[in-house]
């Protein structure tokens, strides 16, 4: 009897450890198969119950566990994300798999845990070096720590009345007088109501919100709820052309086995609703979206991971030469911009500065917000926005009320309704003048009614006179923050001048100064500074191509003078060979000037030899020796000073190169 007992007991022992292991295997096998598609809530619950009993081999547990901890990274759940990463570690798992490391660093550093996350990184760039990613996660904690400052003229505000527990993101003014906010949810309500396996959420739509009075906003609604732009796939993401006639939006179909089917979409506005929407840009390579289109809806700049990008996803850029035409071949934004990591979320704003997020370059973590100017001749230094705009968390998605710095943005950071919200900002200008003076610098008077001609980094052009006082006073409206100018000040007769001021990030209310004196153009040569010869040599001495470069200045600011260059010896030597060495000096200079770019034709190279002693119109002191205001220095003086080494001074001091003005009309 007690034999049968033992025996009933072993059986039923071996069939738990049997369907134990049997219902382990079934889900690992079902949070796979969620895995590979994308479908990482489904695959959480399976990995978790998997690995609520598990009586497998350690390394299975720990791909496992990695599967699980990726899915927690992949939803933007980073503290799940942390516990998981930080168990593989400790189990010696990210010595077989590095990117634990970068993992574990990245989740650190999106809940402000940089001085954690700062030796991870380095562990992880042990066993790879170089990688860009990890260099910027290191960067962006190093940052962070030095950088703790916020710049208090961002005031920013969570919108609570229109945000949900959901994810709620992307949002832009909805007409043009801005009474109403269009914006991406995966909320309750949402026309695809089925469960995102990704998010958790509905499959998201694009929602409607109406200001009421003040700053306060209506509860959201659909913004269609027909069918025809919101539908059971993913909307978002969406954008206006500048009369807000012509929605642009993203449109992303059910994943199927792993991908996805995103493509960019434009709907005209009837009335209260929208026409059928058409597909404006597509790829059947490749995900599109996050569509920001220029004000006459000819340039669209766009997120997509195609091929041949910088790594992750990129920020595109299409033409078409009509609204009526397709959109061309899209052209990559290049690696000022793009990075290892990926770049979405473009916005436009006055279609020459592009705001965009990026998770590839110093920040303080996740997405940050970047923004560049488009020049004419090229791309301006990408700048970080500072704190409050950026956070540790996600921050992405800048829209702005047209040509006012004032707006929205996402983000993810803590103190939120939970996922993404939609946040409020307004920036607060600093007060910024130039404040300037002109005058002769002969008679020091002051120069009045003179045009004062500003030009931006955009090379655009502005005129303002001066007035009765020699004064002038540029403003808020006429300069902005963040902007290189060039003030030139020119007047028939006197040598053109021209400042450069670089406005920066600023912190105060700044007043820059501008002192100027116009110097008359003289009829007699002006003397180069410190351009001297050796005995017998026509080389240009190095110590002294500094002392032209002041030339080179006034040429470049003076572009139609013609100038004579003139050089000259001492009097030893034959008149002959003195004329021959004077000119050869004076070419030299003149090949000098045109190796800096200065035009042949404007330089005359002259030699005159000792015929033209040099009479001083100031006190001179060279080389201990002074040499008074008045004096000629002809052969009969030098001959005349007993000091043989005061007398070498001076001999020095007649081999000279001066230039004179002998044309202003240079065309």
């Amino acid at each position: 009897m007690k034999r049968n007992f033992l025996k009933t007991i072993l059986i039923l022992v071996i069939m738990g450890l049997y369907c134990n292991s049997w219902g382990q295997n079934k889900y690992m096998a079902m949070g796979n198969k969620a895995y590979e598609n994308r479908q990482y809530t489904s695959a959480i619950e399976y990995y978790t119950k998997a690995l609520g009993d598990f009586n497998g081999e350690k390394s299975e547990r720990n791909e496992v566990v990695f599967k699980l901890a990726d899915c927690f990274r992949m939803i933007n759940n980073p503290r799940k994300a942390e516990i998981n990463f930080q168990q593989l570690i400790k189990n010696k798992y990210a010595e077989e798999k590095p990117v634990v490391y970068l993992y574990y660093a990245n989740a650190l550093t999106v809940q402000g845990k940089y001085t954690e996350a700062l030796p991870i990184f380095d562990q992880y760039l042990t066993k790879i070096p170089g990688d860009p990613l990890a260099l910027a996660g290191k960067a962006s904690c190093e940052l962070s720590l030095q950088d703790t400052t916020t710049d208090t003229r961002w005031i920013i505000k969570n919108i609570r009345e229109i945000n949900s527990p959901n994810d709620d993101f992307a949002a832009v003014y909805g007409d043009n007088k801005f009474n109403s906010i269009i914006f991406s949810s995966n909320r309750k309500g949402a026309t695809g109501n089925e469960t995102d396996n990704w998010t958790d959420g509905s499959f998201s739509d694009l929602f409607i919100a109406v200001k009421k009075k003040g700053e306060t906003w209506g509860a959201p609604v659909l913004a269609d709820n027909k069918g025809v732009v919101n539908t059971k796939s993913n909307e978002g993401a969406a954008s206006f052309d500048d009369q807000y006639k012509k929605l642009y939006f993203t449109r992303c179909g059910k994943m199927d086995k792993g991908k996805e089917y995103c493509q960019i979409l434009e709907a005209d506005r009837l009335g209260n609703g929208w026409a059928r929407p058409v597909v404006v840009y597509t790829d059947s390579l490749c995900n599109v979206g996050h569509p920001a289109i220029t004000s006459n809806g000819l340039t669209m700049i766009f997120a997509s991971n195609s091929p041949g990008g910088s790594g992750g996803k990129d920020l595109w850029k299409t033409i078409r030469p009509s609204e009526r035409k397709p959109f061309g071949p899209a052209e990559n934004l290049g690696t000022m911009i793009n990075t290892a990591g990926d770049e979405m979320f473009p916005t436009l704003f006055t279609d020459s500065i592009l705001y965009f997020a990026s998770n590839g370059r110093t920040g303080f973590g996740g997405l940050d917000i970047y923004r560049v100017i488009l020049g004419k001749s090229g791309l301006s230094e990408v700048e970080h926005l500072p704190r409050p705009i950026n956070s540790c968390a996600d921050d992405f998605s800048m829209s702005f009320e047209g040509n006012k710095e004032n707006g929205f943005f996402s983000s993810r950071r803590l103190g939120g309704k939970d996922g993404d919200d939609i946040y409020s900002f307004k920036k607060i200008n600093w007060k910024i003048s130039i404040q300037g003076s002109v005058r002769d610098e002969i008679t020091q008077k002051p120069m009045q009614r003179l045009p004062v001609y500003i030009t931006d980094k955009e090379n655009d052009t502005t005129t303002i006179i001066i007035d009765d006082s020699g004064t002038f006073l540029l403003t808020n409206g006429q300069i902005k923050e963040g902007s290189n100018y060039t003030l030139i000040f020119s007047k028939e007769n006197y040598f053109t001048k021209k400042t450069e001021i670089t406005i920066g990030n600023l912190r105060s209310d700044t007043a820059f100064q501008v002192s100027i004196a116009l110097q008359p153009i003289p009829d007699k040569p002006i003397i180069l500074p410190d351009i001297y010869y050796e005995l017998n040599k026509w080389d240009l001495l190095p110590q002294y191509k500094d002392s032209l470069m002041v030339l080179v200045g006034i040429l470049n600011d003076n572009p139609k003078i013609v100038i004579e260059l003139a050089s000259h010896t001492d009097s030893r030597a034959s008149t002959e060979y003195n004329d021959t060495l004077s000119l050869k000096r004076a070419e030299t200079v003149v090949t000098f000037l045109t190796e800096k770019g200065i035009n042949k034709a404007r330089l005359i190279a002259k030699g005159y030899g000792e015929r033209m002693p040099r009479e001083l119109t100031i006190d001179i002191t060279k080389d201990g020796y002074t040499f008074e205001r008045g004096t000629k220095l002809t052969e009969e003086y030098i001959l005349s000073i007993p000091d043989l080494k005061k007398r070498q001074v001076a001999y020095q001091l007649n081999r000279r190169t001066e230039f004179s003005v002998i044309g202003k009309n240079f065309k």
